[in-house]
């Protein structure tokens, strides 16, 4: 089976993942990730996603590595986590999980699961019509490595304290992380 490496780097179609695998790079995650003793997920946010961020603000993510290693740990569950097991963790957790109320026309409930991460912040994840992380929708689920498993998600999760604006030349910090 296949390395953390060998995935980002060979999936040339619908996605791609050049620019998280040069972030994982620079960091030492993906070193670590393809060393790591036991299973983790990742939440891949594909090259799409990452120039979205581009058009919107001149940054660049490798000016604070402590900052991007804050946001790459935030995508990584160290434990590995399939579809199938959401699936069942939510069915057997039906009544007990808790209720989050969503934006929608109906007020809609949604159950909701939170996974720690690497970040030390909880990933928050529901089941319904899709499957969302972050309110973020997984576009591709299940695309297993040696240790893991890999989730294409639609956008970049942002952690509490985090935002584009932090890796800006001009705002070194976001307003969370001063208090």
């Amino acid at each position: 089976m296949w390395d953390i490496s060998d995935i980002l780097l060979a999936r040339t179609t619908p996605f791609t993942f050049n620019v998280l695998h040069s972030l994982l790079e620079a960091c030492g995650l993906e070193d670590e990730l393809e060393d790591y003793a036991d299973t983790f997920t990742l939440f891949a946010p594909p090259d799409e996603a990452f120039s979205m961020l581009d058009k919107k603000s001149p940054f660049d993510l490798f000016k604070d590595i402590d900052k991007l290693r804050r946001l790459l740990d935030f995508h990584i569950v160290p434990l590995k986590v399939e579809y199938a097991d959401l699936q069942i963790f939510f069915h057997q957790a039906n009544e007990e999980a808790p209720v989050m109320e969503q934006a929608t026309a109906n007020k809609e409930q949604r159950r909701f699961l939170s996974l720690d991460t690497l970040s030390g912040q909880p990933l928050h994840v529901t089941l319904a019509d899709d499957f969302l992380v972050e309110n973020s929708r997984v576009l591709y689920a299940d695309i297993l490595t040696a240790n893991g498993a890999v989730h294409v998600i639609e956008r970049i999760l942002w952690p509490a304290g985090l935002s584009p604006e932090s890796f800006h030349g001009n705002v070194p910090f976001s307003k969370a992380e001063l208090t």
